[in-house]
């Protein structure tokens, strides 16, 4: 199996600048983790998010926004959301 990579989006950026160090690190090591999982492959994490052309992936309290490539194999995160209040909204770009 090919070596994937994860990427945040200039729009993730900022909300990952907006987090503690803790919750950083916490979200570093999981998508470290998913991109190096020898079993299954970065889509495989994912779950349809209704309402938007891509997926989330569950980060404790916090909800990714993420799409993948697989011919280039990179997950994107497109935003960081914390549960509830607009973690949902369907216009994230």
């Amino acid at each position: 199996m090919n070596e994937w990579d994860w990427e945040l989006t200039e729009t993730a950026r900022r909300d990952f600048d907006g987090l503690d160090d803790h919750t950083r690190d916490r979200i570093v090591s999981k998508l470290d983790e998913i991109v190096t999982d020898e079993w299954r492959e970065p889509p495989d994490h994912l779950e349809p998010l209704q309402g938007t052309p891509h997926e989330k992936l569950r980060i404790g309290q916090f909800r990714l926004g993420c799409r993948t490539d697989r011919t280039e194999q990179i997950l994107y995160v497109l935003r960081i959301r914390k549960r509830g209040g607009d973690a949902y909204r369907s216009d994230d770009d």
